[in-house]
């Protein structure tokens, strides 16, 4: 009897995932401050993440009409400089640490993230983006490897935005630290809100 009530329990449980599933939908409705383009290679737009204390300050995102609790992802990626000349390995080495925040309209924060990576050459990148006058038309700035972000976002949230807080590089030369409004301290891409319609 405890084993029939069990799969009954099981199946009306998976039944009920599926149909929330069913009923969900993805919107990647981004506005960026500072949109940087689409990457050469995977064709991604990618953005700047600023250090702000309001969502219009840096990557804001709103959320359709909704019930329920909703789930940000994005990736998130160390900004790196590309060196414009051919130097030795050491000297174009770089470590980028960058934190940012998820927060609500009114800059609350709903939850932090950090990115650590390390660049020596062109093949620690994860995309390089168009539009610059680079080799093959890159910019000078490109995206390290992705960190993969997931935020639930309480129901009553309808707008939200990711800002950056701090960026920390070493480099052969030392190390500094940036948290100044306005800085860029990471990039995002493959921004999407998963939610039920209301």
């Amino acid at each position: 009897m405890r084993r029939v009530l069990l799969s009954i329990l099981l199946a009306t449980v998976a039944a009920g995932v599926l149909s929330a599933q069913r009923g969900a939908r993805v919107t990647s409705s981004v506005q960026c401050a500072s949109n940087l383009g689409n990457g050469l290679k995977t064709k991604r737009a990618f953005c700047d993440v600023l250090v702000a204390t309001a969502p219009a300050g840096s990557v804001q995102i709103t959320i359709p009409a909704h019930t329920g609790d909703s789930t940000l992802r994005f990736d998130l990626h160390n900004r790196f400089t590309i060196p414009t000349l051919n130097v030795p390995g050491p000297l174009t080495y770089a470590s980028h640490q960058a934190i940012i925040s998820v927060i609500r309209a009114n800059g609350a924060v709903i939850k932090r993230a950090a990115v650590a990576r390390e660049f020596r050459t062109v093949a620690d990148l994860f995309d390089q983006i168009g539009g610059g006058s680079g080799p093959g038309g890159a910019k000078v700035v490109a995206p390290g490897a992705p960190e993969a972000v997931s935020v639930v976002v309480p129901a009553a949230v309808s707008a939200l935005g990711i800002v950056g807080v701090s960026l920390e590089v070493a480099t052969w030369g030392g190390r500094e630290q940036f948290d100044s409004p306005g800085r860029p301290v990471a990039m995002v891409s493959n921004v999407r809100i998963q939610y039920r319609p209301r």
